[in-house]
């Protein structure tokens, strides 16, 4: 075997060389590796540096590649196993058998072979690869497929779990790998067919058929078809793409499917046939010939066309990427990735990936943006660079989808990427000022934008800044530090606070040419960063007054919002804004009040007065003091609304109010307003409780105004003079009377003896101190008998009897006194026997608390040494403060809390 090894090794790497030649991108460099083996290449795979070839003779070969870096691929081979008896240990009798298939559990170091014999083991770390052993039942296998899951342990190491599907005739049997054996791992299902083609994704088995593809649910045993196939182009040919997808041929075709989630919901069965069929006319790539072997190298599918030789595809996006001429080519394997291993009948040929930098900036270059993304997946790098250089294909795979107007998914990838606004907004004509924009660089010509295309670019320009001011918005950082630039290397704005601004802006002119109705929208907001003279020149230009009245409104520039509105004769809109400003803004509402004012007072007069929380607290000593001095028609009103309306407390302004009825009524010479005015006043005197009288009393006329001066002194409790002006000025006793009656009050001094200062004035007159100050000239007075008798006969039980008698002149008879000498008896001993009732009870009272008291007195208690605290269990002490409970527990006085929990064995005791 050593010489036959020899030989294969000394004319491998010339000839083959002479026999192949690639063309397209060169994602792949070849080189031969063994030519004119005197054996017949059945199978082959491998793992690592290591190619394991079986051969139809039963021959088991084991290479290890290496490879070195050279301008030119070049391979240094190695036999590290030449057996020609690999298959004389299998099965019962001693004789070679073609070696059909073959694969590797790499972790093991386990070979599985499949002979006429069924399936074997064997151990690649022990010489000529020793069979471990032979699983019975396998007799008659046709094919095998492993499904090999990696994961990570709960201790942190790795964790393999191999499982093995084999197809004998019309059945399948499953297996799995412990202790260096197989053993079944579930009862063999039945398939209607013998599979000429077997892949494991998951819990799924892919079956293919002579005239058909289906999944078989491992668990279940349900049957699932997929699609049909012709079977005039050779066997069925499936590879695994991923752990859920895996790829299916049928002619030139070739369709990929996913496996179908189990929390899905059932399709129809219409619906199953129609996204069948579908998926057999939308095939993910065509081959120029049927493959008869199909390898998947990610992101490359690398078919093998039986006498035409390799390409090498890619179908995101669909691509042919190289062609190789081995003509004589009929397998294929991956070992591990960017390595593809190709065989004939008696040679070997290895491909290997050029650089991935290389392949990705390549298809960059080609706009196969996809493409480069898919390879910059695998890249094995550190993950900043990785991510770095993912981030750039990103940013120009978006500048691409601009330029060719497919707008929404440029801009996902640049809201996904976190592009700098600044930067996607240049692509944009006339939204960035034009000195700005010539700074920002971008990888070819930006396309101009006309037309229809302005319309749906601009509505996903909206979609990006909102996307991207929700994004700043929500960082407390004041700096931007994971933007990206749409050239690598080119300036971005890290300040959180200027980006903001662009794109507020920004926005606002997007809306101005598309949404107009947002414009109102966004200037409200009260955190938008719109640039105030760059949007005020944008407003404007659109004539949109309301808008630019709004951006003034939130950028606290409310003198040029006022400005604007009286240019524009909107005085409703100037009533409205002074309303909002609130109490800060006072001296700039008082000043554009004045033009208010003076068009129309009533109006003016709502500024102060509107049903809002910013009106009611303004100053209002201040808008008095305004209206007074500016406009004092407008008092009046300004004073009803707050108090009336606002229920004002402030005796300065209800002093005022009394004071403006006053100047009204003594300015009106209208009789029907001077009487409305006078009834006004009068009620408000009487319904207000904050009006100073000593103020307001000095602005009453002498000659004038009796009654309402009256009704001032009685709230200065003057109640002598109040009925010296209802008997002497009014000669009205019977309101005296009735007066004298509603103040009176029993239990206070002043107001107690208002009947007898009555009876008094009507008998002598009123003295000089009860009409200070007025201008009358009063007639001698006369005794005014009647009035002092109606007084006794109604108001008897008010009177003192010994006052009024003391009063009484001489020539009044007893006999007229007789009924108010009887009232007042009776009223006497009323209030006699009330007392006497009461003092019983008191009295009553004072007994039964006596006995209560002397009962309590009575009991005694008795402490001595012994006697412990019922809180803290220590003996009470004759030196010690304590205290007694109603139920006989004894306390030290610092032990008694708020609420006491007592201790039970005490209370037991």
């Amino acid at each position: 075997m050593t010489t036959l090894t020899t030989s294969a090794s000394a004319t491998s790497l010339e000839s083959s060389n002479k026999l192949v030649c690639s063309s397209g991108n060169n994602v792949y460099e070849m080189c031969g590796l063994i030519s004119g083996l005197p054996l017949h290449i059945e199978c082959m795979t491998g793992y690592d540096d290591f190619v394991i070839v079986g051969s139809k003779e039963g021959h088991l070969l084991i290479y290890k590649i290496t490879f070195r870096n050279q301008a030119k691929l070049h391979a240094d081979i190695e036999i590290t196993l030449s057996n020609k008896n690999f298959t004389t240990a299998i099965g019962t009798t001693a004789t070679r058998k073609s070696v059909i298939q073959l694969d590797v559990i790499p972790e093991h170091k386990i070979l599985i072979a499949l002979t006429t014999e069924g399936i074997s083991t064997h151990d690649l770390s022990m010489y000529h690869c020793k069979c471990i052993s032979s699983i019975d039942g396998t007799k008659g296998a046709s094919i095998f497929a492993l499904n090999i899951q990696r994961q990570m342990s709960l201790t942190g190491g790795p964790s393999i779990t191999v499982r093995m599907c084999v197809a004998i005739n019309r059945s399948l049997q499953f297996y799995y790998w412990k202790n260096r054996s197989f053993f079944p791992l579930r009862d063999d299902l039945a398939i209607p067919d013998c599979p000429r083609a077997l892949a494991w994704c998951k819990e799924v088995i892919v079956l293919g058929f002579k005239n058909e593809y289906c999944e078989i649910d491992m668990l279940s045993g349900k049957q699932k078809d997929v699609c049909s196939r012709s079977s005039k182009y050779g066997e069925p040919i499936i590879t695994p793409v991923s752990p859920t997808e895996y790829a299916a041929v049928n002619d030139k075709h070739c369709f990929l499917f996913k496996l179908t989630n189990k929390s899905e919901v059932k399709k129809s069965q219409q619906e199953a046939t129609e996204e069948k069929n579908m998926k057999e006319k939308n095939p993910v790539i065509t081959w120029t010939e049927h493959p008869i072997s199909l390898v998947y190298d990610e992101p490359y599918f690398i078919g093998v066309l039986g006498g035409f030789g390799m390409e090498v595809r890619t179908y995101k996006p669909k691509l042919k990427i190289d062609l190789f001429n081995i003509a004589q080519a009929k397998l294929a394997c991956s070992p591990k990735s960017g390595f593809i291993y190709v065989a004939s009948h008696d040679s070997l040929w290895a491909l290997k990936s050029t650089p991935v930098v290389a392949q990705m900036d390549l298809f960059v270059k080609q706009n196969h943006f996809e493409l480069a993304l898919g390879l910059a997946n695998i890249w094995k790098e550190v993950p900043s660079e990785k991510q770095k250089k993912i981030t750039q294909i990103k940013n120009l795979f978006a500048f691409y989808l601009f330029c060719n107007r497919k707008y929404k998914e440029a801009m996902t990838i640049f809201m996904e990427l976190g592009t700098d606004a600044s930067h996607v907004i240049g692509l944009y004509p006339g939204l960035l000022p034009q000195e700005f924009r010539l700074q920002i660089d971008y990888p070819g010509v930006v396309p101009e934008l006309r037309g229809v295309d302005i319309d749906g670019a601009m509505a996903n320009l909206i979609m990006f800044l909102t996307n991207s001011r929700t994004v700043l918005l929500g960082n407390s950082s004041q700096t931007v530090t994971e933007s990206a630039s749409i050239v690598e290397g080119a300036t971005i704005i890290k300040s959180k606070k200027q980006l903001l601004q662009i794109i507020d802006t920004t926005l606002l002119k997007c809306y101005l040419q598309s949404k107009e109705s947002l414009v109102a929208s966004l200037l409200r907001l009260k955190d938008n960063h719109c640039h105030i003279d760059e949007t005020e020149r944008a407003l404007i230009k659109h004539k949109k007054f309301n808008e630019l009245i709004i951006l003034y409104q939130t950028k606290g520039n409310h003198r040029k919002a006022l400005e604007t509105l009286l240019k524009q004769n909107d005085t409703d809109g100037v009533i409205e804004y002074l309303q909002k400003l609130g109490r800060e803004e006072m001296d700039l509402i008082l000043e554009f009040a004045k033009y208010i004012f003076e068009e129309n007072p009533e109006k003016g007069l709502k500024i102060f007065t509107e049903d809002l929380q910013e009106v009611d607290q303004l100053s209002r000593p201040r808008v008095f003091d305004f209206i007074s001095k500016n406009f004092p028609r407008s008092k009046i009103g300004y004073l009803e609304h707050i108090i009336n309306v606002w229920d004002e407390k402030n005796s300065l302004f209800h002093n005022a109010l009394v004071n403006e009825y006053l100047d009204k009524y003594m300015e009106e010479t209208e009789p029907s307003l001077k009487t409305k005015f006078l009834e006004t006043l009068r009620l408000f005197l009487q319904k207000s409780q904050y009006y100073s009288p000593e103020i307001v009393l000095v602005h009453f006329p002498y000659e004038c105004m009796f009654e309402e001066r009256a009704m001032v002194l009685e709230r200065m409790g003057r109640h002598d003079q109040v009925l010296a002006i209802y008997v002497t000025v009014l000669k009205d006793p019977r309101k005296a009377m009735e007066y004298c009656k509603m103040i009176y009050e029993k239990s206070d001094v002043s107001k107690k003896e208002v009947f007898s200062v009555l009876m008094k004035m009507l008998l002598s007159g009123p003295t000089p101190v009860s009409l200070p100050g007025l201008s009358l000239e009063l007639s001698p007075h006369v005794s005014d008998i009647p009035s002092v008798m109606m007084l006794l006969k109604d108001y008897a039980p008010y009177l003192d009897p010994i006052q009024v008698l003391s009063c009484l002149p001489d020539e009044v008879q007893l006999s007229d006194i007789q009924k108010f000498l009887m009232t007042s008896v009776q009223n006497r001993l009323s209030e006699k026997r009330k007392y006497l009732i009461q003092k019983g009870l008191i009295k009553a009272e004072f007994l039964r608390a006596s006995g209560e008291k002397s009962g309590v007195e009575a009991e005694r208690f008795y402490l001595d040494e012994s006697t412990p605290c019922a809180m803290c269990n220590k003996k009470i002490a004759s030196q010690n403060a304590f205290v007694r409970y109603p139920d006989g527990f004894v306390l030290h006085f610092h032990c008694q809390p708020g609420e006491v929990t007592l201790d039970e064995n005490l209370m037991d005791q």
